[in-house]
């Protein structure tokens, strides 16, 4: 279609890191995450934080594709 998808997920029902990986394989290649999964919904009421980053690496990383990002420093960063 001439152009790219990103998805921005939550983790309100612990669901964020599998949408990650559907999405994936489906050609997404633009995940938001932020580091610590800090974050919220004003428009969500009792919505959680985003998908952490940290998680999103450490699963990229496990399935064998590389980020470019050092894992140990984004942990780190995140506390």
């Amino acid at each position: 279609y001439g152009f790219e998808v990103g998805v921005h997920f939550h983790d309100t029902y612990g669901q964020a890191l599998s949408n990650t990986l559907m999405s994936l394989s489906m050609g997404v290649s633009m995940i938001e995450s932020s580091v610590g999964g800090i974050g919220g919904c004003p428009f969500a009421k009792g919505a959680t934080g985003n998908v952490a980053t940290e998680d999103v690496v450490y699963m990229l990383n496990g399935m064998g594709i590389q980020t470019g990002i050092d894992l140990n420093r984004l942990r780190e960063a995140s506390n």
